[in-house]
């Protein structure tokens, strides 16, 4: 399970390594460009999901566990996601492409 650290806080958000790794690369090449999205997730303490607008002057740091092989299909779907008006929602149930990653079904970019 990797950790998501948002803004100067020392609380991570848990998500699992490969969906990290993914949401890494969209997420900074989103920044990289000034270009600011929301992402979401479910809570890990009680019901309910949390919003965070992300944007290149807020601290965003990233830590995995492993080295995962990206997955295009998943990248792709992570990017619409992300400019989308729903945003990047990082909840276990909603990314599809991760499934099949799971399977065993990886793909490098």
């Amino acid at each position: 399970m990797g950790q998501l650290f948002y803004g100067p806080t020392e609380q991570a958000i848990e998500v699992d390594d490969a969906l990290l790794a993914h949401v890494q690369v969209v997420a900074f090449t989103k920044l990289r460009r000034n270009e600011s999205f929301v992402m979401s997730w479910q809570r890990s303490e009680g019901p309910g999901r949390e919003t965070v607008w992300v944007q290149p002057s807020i601290p965003l740091r990233f830590v995995c566990e492993s080295e995962i092989p990206m997955d295009g299909r998943l990248l792709e779907e992570l990017a619409q996601a992300a400019a989308s008006l729903r945003g990047m929602d990082l909840s276990p149930n909603v990314a599809p492409a991760l499934t099949a990653m799971e399977g065993g079904a990886r793909r490098a970019a």
